[in-house]
């Protein structure tokens, strides 16, 4: 199990590196899919509460959303989100035998729960978001370093949380979610990102109050991001989202925390970073 889980993480690294340092059409392609992926893996998760979604206008939208925001088109993003939100509602009232409105409440939040995430994560690479902002000092690759920063800080939460509630960790904090997490460990994953995050950032070059800031960022909400995810899979009386990736599970399960920490980080670049 360990040996697969380190082979799946060896290889998925390897491709993220390329896809990350290439950037562009490689880069926004590859997070398209696991977008795609994602989306499947939520409709197979609700099936599995007898929750009937139409699986094709969720790969219709996010299909549509990630390519608007790929291409800097925010207006037609929105008016995309419009029609997908009401050509879902359109299921439920022509389609009541097949859609219901628990149908149509749960395919609205899957695709907020995936799409936002992942566009977040899409739009934190474009280093063309960062030219209009008012960066601390100039650089060609700003979003390469940001999102590598995001990425190192979240897999901090998880390796330090765990290392921390291993030797420490007494107060469990949701054990009906999950029983193996603690107060405890919390706490050092939270410390150990922030270390993350200024290490990092020492490394490449960038202001330390800034790794600090990120990491703190993934401190907190990448384990809220793993229990949210947790409390899906309860309640579906599942185990992992997918199987995609052999001893990790599927793609919600390998960027649970992601999905919380990468839209909060995007906002954090576009607003505090502009003051």
């Amino acid at each position: 199990m360990l040996k697969t889980r380190v082979i799946t993480a060896v290889i998925g690294f390897i491709i993220a590196l390329g896809a990350i340092t290439l950037g562009g059409p490689v880069y926004d392609v590859l997070i398209t899919l696991l977008a795609l992926l994602g989306w499947r893996e939520f409709v197979l998760l609700g099936k599995a509460k007898h929750v009937r979604m139409s699986i094709l206008w969720g790969y219709i939208s996010i299909l549509l959303l990630m390519i608007a925001f790929a291409c800097h088109q925010y207006i037609l993003a929105i008016a995309i989100l419009v029609l997908s939100l009401s050509a879902n509602y359109m299921l439920c009232t022509f389609g009541e035998n097949k859609y219901s409105l628990a149908s149509v409440s749960f395919s609205v939040f899957g695709l907020f729960y995936v799409g936002i995430g992942m566009i977040s994560l899409l739009m934190i690479r474009h280093d063309s978001i960062y030219m209009s902002l008012s960066m601390p000092f100039e650089l060609y690759n700003w979003g390469t370093i940001t999102l590598w920063l995001v990425l190192f800080t979240t897999w901090a939460s998880d390796t330090f949380a765990y290392f921390a509630g291993r030797a420490f960790g007494k107060r469990k904090i949701v054990p009906s979610i999950s029983p193996n997490k603690t107060l405890e460990g919390f706490i050092g994953g939270f410390i150990g990102c922030i270390i993350t995050g200024a290490v990092f950032s020492y490394i490449v070059g960038i202001p330390w109050w800034m790794g600090i800031h990120v990491g703190m960022i993934s401190g907190i909400l990448a384990p809220l991001g793993d229990l949210f995810e947790s409390k899906i899979k309860r309640l579906c009386n599942v185990k992992d989202s997918g199987t995609l990736l052999p001893g990790h599970g599927g793609v919600l399960d390998r960027f649970d925390s992601l999905l919380f920490a990468a839209p909060i980080t995007l906002i954090y670049i576009t607003i505090f970073v502009l003051i």
